[in-house]
């Protein structure tokens, strides 16, 4: 059935407005393939867009069609209906396009698909240029009057205009879009900058007020939240500080020590749901420590946070090193003056360690400290100066030892713990004491040297012991080295060793049972929990091992030497 065209005027001029009023050029084009439809009586419609880069046409949007493949039509110049629309740039339409010879037909499959015959197109120009083609089909055979092609036409003009007015509105959003981004991004600058200027002012009045280490902790912590910590060169905490949302420290120290190979400069890391980041402590060539940070999502700028509060931390631990090395000094220069040769003014001694925090009216216990190398390292030295200072003592260091006096009445319990503290470095510690004042120190020093020797030569190697703990054998044995020890035992008690290896007897505890019992079989056998003929059966069979004699005089007394050494190496 014709047009009308003074109607279809109408709607052409209704869909104007309805174009014009579109946002974007999805909207237009639904807009045109519904008006295409309507305009005609058609069953479908669908728009086809130019690929510049391709140099085609592509199916952009259709209404009314159901086969699938349909969306994936694609159309070269000149080639089909469509290819010659776009080519001339004219209008084109056939009452049954399988049948129609004049095109070169190269979507037959998928036209066959749709079921569609008759077809019009027109082209969709913006300033005298192909944009596209609007389409609009039939399932059956049909005319199209030259009415029908005018309105479509005319409707394609105003999608013309329409896709060029959407297109200024789209950059105009995203120009918007863009000036609002980089609005955005200006306040976040300033508000970062802002942030910046506050925590440094912060940082500088905590810095002139003599803050601690802790102290910048704390506030890194009321800034960004999260949990912060410094540690030193060996790891070992200096301050840290957590919010009611932050990680255990424990979790920054876990990973400062998978990553401190790599901490040259800052490292990021994902652990246990928390964003941990790890800044080195340096000024110049010097590494101090640590700042470590860590939150459950991300903070902005916490890089440049922690470079600012890591600077900050230097300075302090700068000033740390520079007063500690002062104190290191002092207390190596007045502890060395009192081990030296001559006569000294020990009440000046006094009153100068008292000056250091030493309390020279107490009880002092005198250690020597041998390191696992032939000479004192850096590191080692360092931590007896450290150690020195925190338990109020003194300290100097040679090039094989180091000599330290510290407070305390236990020189074995002293001995152990200083071991233990320098546990990482293996050094092996003497100690000797109490003093009862300063003028007894260099004695003590002697005592406790002679008991570290003597822990080396027993093998004991990173333990510490005190002299009055070794008894007489640290007097007899402590200029021998390992091996004589070893020689001395195993000539005194390698038979006897060898003997029970070989026939799991157990006469090694008997001569240590019998020694103990003052050589009474019945106090030995009460001893070993056995009978008393056992042990006159035992004795016969150390009579052969050892040959007559061992049970008195000098022979006897070489086996208990043997036995206590034995004893003391814990072999």
């Amino acid at each position: 059935m014709a047009v009308d065209l003074a109607l279809g005027l109408r709607d052409v001029l209704d869909a104007a407005a309805e174009l014009a009023a579109a946002q974007d050029e999805d909207a237009v084009l639904h807009i045109a393939i519904r008006r295409a439809r309507q305009l005609v009586g058609t069953d479908l419609a669908y728009v086809m867009l130019l690929d510049p880069e391709r140099g085609d046409t592509y199916m952009r949007m259709a209404e009314g069609a159901t086969s699938p493949r349909f969306d994936t039509i694609r159309l070269g110049m000149g080639l089909g209906l469509g290819g010659q629309v776009a080519e001339a740039m004219a209008p084109r339409w056939t009452r049954n396009y399988l049948a129609d010879e004049q095109y070169t037909h190269v979507i037959d499959p998928i036209i066959r698909d749709e079921g569609v015959k008759a077809i019009l197109g027109v082209p969709v120009r913006t300033h005298g240029r192909l944009t596209g083609t609007l389409f609009t089909s039939d399932r059956g055979e049909r005319d199209f009057t030259q009415d029908e092609i005018t309105l479509v036409a005319l409707l394609a003009d105003q999608v013309s205009a329409a896709l060029s007015a959407a297109e200024r509105a789209s950059r105009r959003r995203r120009e918007l879009d863009e000036t609002r981004d980089a609005l955005d991004a200006e306040r976040a600058h300033s508000t970062r900058l802002a942030a910046t200027v506050d925590l440094h002012e912060r940082l500088t009045r905590l810095v002139v007020a003599g803050a601690t280490v802790p102290e910048i902790v704390d506030l890194l912590v009321d800034i960004e939240g999260g949990t912060a910590a410094v540690f030193d060169l060996a790891h070992r905490e200096i301050g840290s500080a957590r919010s009611a949302e932050g990680p255990p420290a424990e979790l920054l120290r876990r990973v400062l020590e998978e990553v401190a190979a790599d901490t040259e400069r800052m490292v990021t890391r994902q652990e246990g749901g928390h964003l941990v980041v790890v800044n080195p402590v340096v000024t110049g060539s010097d590494h101090l420590g640590y700042v470590t940070y860590a939150s459950r999502g991300s903070v902005p700028a916490i890089g440049r946070v922690l470079e600012r509060v890591s600077s900050v931390i230097a300075l302090i631990l700068l000033g740390h090193r520079a007063r500690d090395e002062a104190d290191n000094r002092v207390r190596g220069e007045l502890l060395a003056e009192l081990l030296s040769p001559g006569e000294h003014d020990l009440e000046a001694i006094g009153r100068r360690a008292t000056l250091l925090g030493v309390d020279v009216h107490a009880d002092l216990i005198a250690l020597v400290i041998n390191p696992a190398e032939p000479r004192m390292t850096r590191a080692l030295q360092t931590e007896c100066r450290s150690l020195a200072r925190a338990d109020g003592g003194l300290v100097t260091t040679y090039g094989d030892r180091a000599v330290m006096l510290l407070p305390g009445s236990d020189a074995g319990a002293i001995a152990r713990d200083v071991a233990t503290r320098l546990g990482p470095h293996s050094a092996t510690v003497g100690a000797s004491g109490p003093a009862g004042d300063l003028a007894a120190v260099t004695d003590h020093v002697e005592r406790a040297r002679r008991a570290a020797h003597l822990l080396l030569a027993l093998g004991r190697a990173g333990e510490g012991a005190a002299t009055e703990e070794l008894g007489l054998y640290g007097l007899l044995f402590s200029e021998v080295d390992a091996g004589d020890v070893t020689q001395f035992i195993d000539r005194n008690l390698g038979p006897i060793r060898e003997y029970d290896r070989d026939r799991g007897t157990a006469l090694m505890e008997t001569l240590s049972a019998w020694f103990a019992a003052d050589a009474s079989p019945s106090a030995t056998a009460d001893l070993l929990f056995i009978h008393v003929n056992t042990v006159y059966q035992r004795l016969d069979r150390l009579d052969s091992v050892l040959g007559d004699g061992w049970r008195r005089g000098d022979r006897a007394m070489e086996l208990r030497l043997a036995l206590r050494m034995w004893e003391l190496r814990g072999t």
